[in-house]
């Protein structure tokens, strides 16, 4: 069994790197893991693993009651079971990664036995996968218009936002806080710009939050923060200045170049909300949906009738890109018009998971990785119905997997007792 365990995890890792090339290739990510978790179990003799399971302890509690609160208003409505097998992956994330990091503990302090590798390996391959992931997700977005992305692309985009702000904090921290090899520093920033370029050419606006994110950290880590304040408003004022003159030059119509004009446009408009908009169809679907939520507080109405609301606020033939999404643009809102109030309180401890892991962290690295993700999360979340598509989903559980895994390899190397 502990052969079969680092090819399972090999495996995993492949399919977490070729993940932006394909709808399913993250699930199929998610499958190997699990698979390695159940190996794992069997491999052996544990080694406790206290601090971090106190670490993971109010975020596993978080999602638990998450998942059972949709699995009574599933059995409630008799309806979709999708939010529910989405949550369920992201709970699961917690567990797979303490069951994997306990084998790859205990064979990795034995010298590897049976061919397990050591914690540090695996913390190196972990960024090794996130990082080319941001190449392959470039490659995607330089090469494919933004209709031909793998899944829709707030979730694509959001999905790759969140593998930066993984990466992001171990750059940008001080050296007793991150990597020490300066190659891998150099290595590791490279793939978040490849991941900024992959997020900017996806034109969802939603993502664009990791670039004001990946301003903060080079603030809040910087030497001199006023010079780094500084220079990131410099940089953020060059770059919206840029993306409004390339809009300019585009030929008018529904989305255009960076889709930055477009959002000045409807901001302007935002006293008379016009269904034919991006922004305009949203706030006409939020309307609904808050009626909805009052209308049927504790139980909602239930997937089919959510699609029956979403068709008849925005009939397919009025808004062609948006209408047959069938949801409500907003996971909060989406979830609130299924389930009610107990619903929304659903989402909101699903997306509270990574504040959760932050707030029993130590100050340094991953504090800033849950925040940074936690941050993408919950913007997506306001924008579209993220959590009910599986690659969103799986990278979601995948990035919170992997934070774990790199802080208790950090942990490991500075104090074996931890």
């Amino acid at each position: 069994m502990t052969r079969v365990l680092p090819v399972l995890m090999g495996l995993a890792l492949v399919c977490t790197v070729l993940g932006p090339l394909r709808s399913d290739l993250p699930s199929w990510a998610w499958s190997w893991w699990l698979l390695a978790a159940v190996v794992a179990l069997r491999v052996g003799p544990r080694t406790p693993l206290p601090v971090w399971t106190h670490r993971m302890g109010p975020a596993v509690a978080a999602l638990l009651l998450a998942c059972l609160i949709d699995a009574a208003l599933c059995l409630w409505h008799g309806g979709d079971w999708d939010i529910l097998r989405q949550d369920g992956k992201v709970l699961l994330a917690l567990p797979v990664a303490w069951a994997v990091w306990g084998a790859v503990a205990v064979h990795g302090a034995r010298g590897g036995a049976g061919g397990v590798a050591s914690p540090a390996a695996l913390r190196e391959a972990l960024g090794w996968a996130i990082g080319l992931q941001m190449g392959v997700a470039a490659a995607v977005a330089i090469c494919w218009p933004r209709a031909w992305l793998p899944a829709t692309p707030i979730p694509w985009a959001t999905a790759v936002a969140m593998g930066m702000a993984v990466l992001a904090p171990m750059v940008a921290a001080p050296t007793h806080q991150g990597p020490d090899s300066r190659a891998w520093r150099f290595g590791l920033g490279l793939a978040v710009l490849a991941g900024v370029v992959a997020v900017v050419l996806s034109r969802s606006r939603a993502a664009w939050v990791i670039l004001p994110w990946l301003g903060v950290l080079g603030v809040v880590f910087a030497r001199q923060r006023i010079s780094a304040a500084v220079a990131v408003a410099a940089v953020a004022v060059a770059g919206l200045g840029t993306g409004l003159w390339y809009d300019s030059l585009q030929p008018v119509q529904v989305e255009r170049g960076m889709r930055l004009l477009d959002l000045v446009h409807e901001l302007a408009q935002l006293g008379q909300p016009d269904a034919a908009t991006s922004l305009g169809s949203r706030i006409v679907l939020w309307e609904a949906a808050w009626s909805s939520l009052w209308s049927h507080p504790w139980t909602g109405i239930g997937v089919s009738e959510r699609i029956a609301l979403v068709q008849q606020v925005l009939p397919p033939e009025q808004l062609p890109d948006v209408a047959p999404l069938v949801h409500v643009h907003h996971q909060f809102l989406n979830q609130a018009v299924d389930h009610g109030l107990p619903g929304l309180l659903a989402s909101l401890l699903c997306a509270a998971a990574p504040f959760a892991l932050a707030w029993r962290a130590a100050p340094g690295v991953m504090r800033w990785q849950c925040l940074g993700v936690g941050t993408v999360h919950v913007v997506g979340l306001m924008f579209n119905a993220n959590m009910t598509h599986g690659t969103y989903a799986v990278n979601y559980a995948l990035t919170l997997m992997a934070i774990l895994w790199i802080q208790a390899s950090t942990d490991t190397g500075q104090s074996p007792d931890a």
